[in-house]
């Protein structure tokens, strides 16, 4: 029981010793965290809405039942917007 006594002990004192931010550091921080979020997110959104376009254009070009070699133009045809799209 001395040990667990010790310990919290020594974590109020610890935490004495920490210097904490003032409000308005502490905004601040806050305000950086939620930019940075915001950037994250609309970079998640721009990621997801390309991979969706990619995979719009790959159903459009290849046929459903399609398993001969026109398989492959199909696909060499669905890299075209893509190629154009990064130009």
């Amino acid at each position: 029981m001395k040990k667990i006594s010790r310990y919290f002990k020594g974590v109020a004192e610890e935490a004495h010793r920490v210097r904490w931010p003032s409000g308005k550091e502490l905004w601040k921080a806050v305000a950086i965290v939620v930019v940075i979020t915001v950037i994250c997110c609309l970079v998640l959104l721009l990621s997801d809405y390309v991979a969706y376009l990619m995979r719009d254009a790959f159903q459009q070009q290849i046929p459903n039942s399609s398993t001969d070699s026109s398989t492959s133009a199909a696909v060499a045809s669905a890299f075209r917007p893509l190629i154009r799209l990064f130009r």
